[in-house]
């Protein structure tokens, strides 16, 4: 049903997506609040740096914390990623948006080299990266941004549902997909944590986000899932627009069920790390169950094995 209402959403103005979507809205709704009466209120370590980040986040539905991270960190995520992103096997499948034959990057084309294949795509994203990448779910069990998403949701109850490593690229395609502003609808509430390993320019695809859609969002917006920015910038003033420009190191916070896309590059590449936590599973999330916690170079407690009970593949 998704897939049909996607492909007709570009010419009509469509009643069905309007019903569909508005009912998954009205679905999370139910979900978040039936949630809320087991939530139990917010624990976190002592003392809490970040309220005055948790303030802007509550207010503006995004927020961008500088220096968050130690470059060296960075670095070793970066080379992490480049060392995955050398075996077609790691990939997830990444659709061809060139106008060629060829639908899905084979083996046959990722072989040719990534000079050749950035050329025929927007970006290409880690498998299961929760699994390939002990460094990232050592990143992602980060107790600091457990603590804020704990404080955003006001609740205890917060989990991990998702993780994607990603690398996007600077070519000749038109802007699609998550370049163009939409709405997750993946939980009423989802909070996504951003972080580049590399610096990000106006060039070079920031992460930008309407300023308070997370509240208040115009109600046919519903029928289509994603818009072009002439339609954003009809319903929402130009300052309302924040562009997530950021050095490494940097870490931006968004409650993504406010307006967002990433802006497409027009120049390099952009590889980014986004985590996702919610106070309950994703709806329509993969789910992946890390096993062999024992096998990581790190220490893995039963509370964040719990944190991680709804982790998805992808998103």
């Amino acid at each position: 049903m998704k897939i049909i209402l996607k492909k007709i959403d570009d010419k009509f103005f469509n009643i069905l997506s309007l019903i569909y979507y508005t009912l998954i809205d009205f679905k999370l709704f139910l979900t978040f609040y039936l949630n809320s009466f087991k939530t139990i209120k917010p624990s976190v370590n002592t003392p809490f740096i970040y309220k005055n980040e948790i303030d802007t986040l509550k207010l503006d539905g995004v927020v961008r914390i500088r220096n968050f991270f130690d470059l060296n960190i960075i670095n070793k995520l970066e080379q992490d990623f480049n060392n995955l992103k050398k075996n077609y096997e790691n990939l997830s499948k990444a659709k061809i948006d060139a106008n060629i034959s060829k639908k899905i990057l084979d083996k046959q084309t990722f072989e040719k080299g990534e000079k050749y294949y950035k050329n025929l795509l927007t970006n290409i994203q880690i498998q299961d990266p929760l699994v390939k990448s002990p460094l990232l779910l050592q990143i992602a069990l980060n107790q600091n941004f457990i603590d804020i998403a704990k404080m955003y949701f006001n609740t205890n109850n917060v989990f991990i549902t998702g993780a994607n490593y990603r690398r996007s690229y600077s070519n000749q395609l038109p802007a699609n997909d998550t370049q163009l502003y939409h709405r997750d609808r993946n939980s009423f509430k989802i909070l996504k944590f951003f972080i580049y390993l590399n610096d990000v320019d106006e060039n070079s695809g920031p992460f930008q986000y309407i300023l308070y859609s997370h509240k208040n969002w115009p109600i046919f917006s519903n029928r289509k899932y994603r818009w072009d920015d002439h339609y954003i910038e009809s319903k929402f003033a130009p300052e309302s627009i924040f562009s997530g420009t950021s050095s490494v190191g940097d870490v931006i916070i968004a409650d993504t069920t406010g307006f967002h896309k990433g802006k497409k590059l027009n120049k390099k590449f952009r590889t980014m790390i986004t985590l996702n936590y919610s106070t309950f599973a994703e709806n329509g999330g993969n789910k992946v169950k890390i096993k062999n916690f024992e096998k990581y170079p790190f220490e893995i407690t039963n509370e964040q094995k719990e944190i991680l009970k709804y982790a998805s593949i992808e998103c």
